[in-house]
């Protein structure tokens, strides 16, 4: 199971977690919201799974601190870039 997060830019903490992808995009869209929506698996920390489902293994003392641990996110798991509402694999003239 996953569920899909929102971080605006520049915010600090996300501004909407949905149960699917057209969710968030439909309330990203109807905002005209800029920033990172994200897939984030539920029940599980992301470092948790990048380390079982990604090549990603610590390499470094420091990458296995809880500051590093608890900043950690994985660009394996599906996220798309949104600019004003707009995703960034869709077209400008659509």
């Amino acid at each position: 199971m996953e569920v899909w997060v929102f971080h605006g830019q520049e915010a600090r903490l996300a501004s909407g977690v949905f149960s699917t992808r057209e969710q968030a995009e439909n309330w990203i869209r109807r905002y005209g919201l800029t920033g990172l929506l994200t897939s984030y698996p539920l029940g599980e920390g992301m470092y948790d799974w990048a380390v079982t489902n990604t090549p990603f293994r610590a390499k470094r003392a420091d990458q296995t601190t809880p500051g590093f641990i608890g900043r950690f996110t994985s660009a394996y798991r599906p996220h798309e870039h949104f600019r004003e509402g707009r995703g960034s694999t869709e077209r400008e003239d659509t």
